[in-house]
């Protein structure tokens, strides 16, 4: 501590003694007309708490007139690893499969969410959709360790008996989930600045830090927009691609650098949409069309949140061609240092048999050029199966894939071109932890980390 900052802590130390639990007001920002975040409930401070209170604000001022003096200026957030790259996320989030009725057709797939420890499998708590929406359809979290953001839907019967849906035109409901340090759990009710239905084939994605939300949606013939807001303000950029047949598609994982600074997004055309089929994210993990609807590329844009400009036309578009004898790259991923996409391929057997094999493909973010492919496989699981990054170090030298083999899947971690199912430093040894993280990921477009 130099002398200027010897200084001011002991005028600010004496200042504190003037400061009664009488004395502190509720903050309120110049012009401020509603919170972002709306909290269940009223909170009051005990009479025990008020000089607490008074002695954070202090420390909280001196800690800031420090900050001050050390700062640096800055227009971005910092580039570079941090803890969050180094070891698996400590809590993941997974919807819960359940009936809205007694008809087999009310089936929705995230009726509840369930939060757990990564490292030893416990139950956090149980989320529930506010009444009348009745299941998460969107679902993500930061790189933090702390936040989580789930959107809401209502499913009703839509023209008959066992005819079960989204309701397309009504407003979706956001709900934020943070973590504190002792691994509790607080849940807000999250207000975004535009209301958001589920017939605008919306995709979320929360930035590392967990203080900004990219949102994605439209295409179809109407704008395709992509907004990043600030959830402590409710400010919002937006980019605009006006009538545009292409839909922005956000991969809750993968979908941001380190820095927090360049987001990638799929470009889909409507075919791959298929709004009448599905409308959340999982359209197109288990469709043939995904793998035919654009036959040699997959279509991604990087766009640089932090440069001037309101047009989806600013963000760089690559091409991520298909290796050879693959059908088309799915579910692009981001590497933390910004350097490479990951996604995975896959080829099935003679007509209409259960033989599929497939690999990852890793791409440059430099020229969209095929670099290397990793982790072949083969199964014979029915359905089309699926290879998921669950997540990747900085650099990209590490994943945690879950990845079918025979007529399963296993969760296991791919450094360089091993793979390696157990015995890992990142994944949980123990059964009772392993088990409901390689199961929740099975259900990967409702699950998140």
């Amino acid at each position: 501590m130099n002398a200027l900052e010897e200084r001011l802590s002991r005028e600010l130390r004496a200042e504190s003694e003037k400061i009664t639990p009488d004395s502190i007001v509720d903050l309120r920002l110049p012009g401020q007309t509603k919170p972002a975040l709306r909290r269940r409930g009223t909170q009051r401070w005990p009479a025990w708490a008020k000089p607490l209170a008074a002695a954070a604000a202090v420390v909280a001022v001196i800690v800031g007139t420090v900050a001050v003096v050390r700062a640096i200026p800055s227009t971005t957030p910092a580039a570079g690893p941090s803890g969050s790259y180094s070891s698996a996320p400590a809590y993941y989030a997974y919807g819960i499969q359940a009936s809205l009725g007694k008809s087999k057709f009310s089936v929705v797939d995230s009726r509840y969410i369930k939060v757990r420890s990564t490292a030893t499998g416990k139950l956090l708590t149980t989320v529930s959709p506010p009444e009348p929406y009745n299941d998460f359809s969107l679902l993500t979290a930061a790189a933090n360790d702390s936040t989580f953001v789930f959107g809401a839907v209502r499913y009703a019967r839509q023209g008959g008996r066992n005819n079960w849906d989204i309701v397309p035109g009504m407003p979706m409901k956001f709900l934020m989930l943070s973590i504190t340090p002792g691994g509790g759990t607080q849940l807000s009710t999250l207000s975004l600045p535009e209301t958001l239905t589920m017939g605008q084939t919306a995709t979320i994605a929360l930035s590392p830090d967990g203080s900004r939300l990219a949102v994605a949606y439209g295409g179809s013939g109407q704008a395709a927009v992509v907004q990043v807001i600030t959830l402590a303000t409710g400010s919002t950029r937006q980019w605009v691609l006006p009538h545009s047949s292409w839909t922005p598609w956000i991969w809750a994982e993968g979908a941001w650098a380190a820095n927090g600074r360049t987001m990638a997004f799929e470009w889909r055309l409507d075919e791959l949409v298929m709004p009448g089929k599905r409308y959340g994210p999982a359209a197109t993990a288990d469709s043939a069309t995904a793998d035919s609807a654009t036959a040699d590329s997959t279509q991604v844009r990087l766009l640089d949140t932090a440069a001037p400009g309101t047009s989806l036309a600013s963000s760089r578009l690559l091409a991520l061609h298909t290796p050879a004898g693959s059908a088309s790259p799915l579910r692009p991923f981001l590497t933390p240092a910004g350097t490479e996409l990951i996604c995975f391929v896959r080829v099935q057997g003679p007509h209409n048999s259960r033989h599929w094999s497939g690999e990852l493909a890793v791409y440059s973010t430099r020229t969209g050029a095929l670099l290397r492919t990793l982790d072949p496989w083969a199964s014979e699981l029915g359905g089309y199966p699926y290879q998921i990054v669950a997540w990747s170090n900085f650099s990209g030298s590490q994943l945690i894939v879950l990845q079918p083999r025979n007529d399963h899947y296993i969760l296991g971690v791919l450094t360089g071109n091993t793979f390696t199912a157990t015995r890992s430093t990142l994944l949980p040894r123990r059964f009772a932890a392993h088990q409901p993280l390689q199961y929740a990921l099975r259900d990967w477009p409702y699950m998140t980390w």
